[in-house]
């Protein structure tokens, strides 16, 4: 009887703390929520009190921010003395656009609602890891130098890199890009630039390179 009494408490005393562990665990995930969505709150104020509240892609950025569930591992955001470095380091200033979305979201991220987008921190080059390419690549038939090819995004699941053409001189600064394939090795669908690219991926929420190739040209997998 004294065994059964003491089995019984015993048992109530693992039920007990697996539900203090469990509330513990809610209360932690809410408060991390909570914290998130404060922080959030707090980059859509601060884009909305800058002097680029009326840049095309603030609001494009503010739409991403309130829609932050759909992304996943969302690098850190960068700070002005940080993205300056990083000019230095590649000898290249950065579209505004860029930088804006570095500062107020973060430096890229595996999942952006489903596209992945590169650390500029942790760069690539187009030439870096296709170095089966030629010097010169074409687009819209023209050629273009491989290693002024700077990648937005380095591979995505067609084995494609969406890149920017920095070699292209523009009166705003603003390079435009254009998407690499790994099945005939060229550029395609030329953006005109970053914001016009988010444009496309906020409103799709898709694959940025299927919302362009509606005629299947590439052959997407």
């Amino acid at each position: 009887m004294k065994i059964g009494i003491l089995a019984i408490v015993f048992f109530a005393s693992l039920i007990i703390r697996f539900l203090h562990l469990e509330n513990k665990k809610k209360s932690n995930e809410i408060k991390t929520k909570m914290l998130e969505r404060a922080k959030i709150a707090r980059r859509i104020q601060a884009i909305n009190k800058s002097s680029h509240n009326k840049h095309k892609i603030s609001r494009l950025l503010i739409k991403m921010l309130e829609e932050f569930q759909f992304h996943d591992d969302v690098q850190p955001t960068l700070t002005e003395t940080e993205i300056i470095e990083i000019e230095k380091q590649i000898n290249l200033t950065l579209p505004l656009s860029y930088k804006l979305f570095l500062k107020y979201f973060g430096d890229g991220g595996t999942w952006i609602y489903t596209n992945s987008i590169d650390s500029i921190r942790n760069r690539s080059w187009l030439s870096d890891y296709r170095n089966e390419l030629n010097e010169k690549i074409e687009l819209d038939n023209k050629e273009i130098k491989v290693d002024s090819l700077l990648c937005l995004m380095s591979e995505d699941s067609n084995g494609g890199a969406w890149c920017w053409l920095t070699s292209e001189d523009t009166k705003d600064g603003e390079w435009p890009l254009a998407y690499y394939s790994l099945s005939d090795k060229k550029l395609h669908f030329k953006v005109e630039n970053f914001a016009e690219w988010l444009k496309i991926l906020t409103n799709s929420k898709g694959e940025v390179i299927r919302e362009l190739d509606l005629d299947y040209q590439l052959g997407l997998g």
